[in-house]
């Protein structure tokens, strides 16, 4: 390998250690999202649950 491929190595190695972070930071805000869907689910089927018992 010469240097120039040393160099295109090198940013290749960068621009998937962006893509790494990007993935791991678009996997967080879906958890948080899933876990925030899933406590308004659950909320609203103690709502009606509560409207059905009345």
């Amino acid at each position: 390998m010469n240097e120039q491929d040393y160099i295109a190595f090198d940013a290749l190695v960068i621009k998937v250690q962006q893509h790494e972070e990007t993935i791991t930071q678009l996997m967080e805000i879906v958890a948080a999202t899933n876990r925030k869907l899933t406590e308004l689910s659950r909320n609203q089927h103690n709502t009606d649950k509560n409207y059905s018992l009345s």
